[in-house]
């Protein structure tokens, strides 16, 4: 599959974003599963070095998610 190569600064955000949705406290079996199926995720992207345009939506989406968290604290 054809994607968009990861970068070394976007490696280290996705091992960030991999650390918090494993160590995150989430509330509902709804929240994690989203936390499972993203780290599922970023371990396929890793292993690929690439990401696709999809991927790089939800991404974007997990990446807002976690700078909102990160101002809370």
């Amino acid at each position: 599959m054809e994607g968009i190569f990861v970068n070394e600064q976007q490696l280290k955000f996705l091992k960030e974003m991999d650390r918090w949705l494993s160590k995150e406290p989430w509330q509902s079996v709804v929240e994690i599963d989203i936390a499972i199926k993203v780290r599922n995720i970023i371990t396929k992207i890793e292993k690929r070095g690439n990401y696709s345009l999809e991927e790089a939506e939800l991404l974007n989406l997990m990446r807002e998610e976690y700078i909102k968290h990160k101002k809370k604290k």
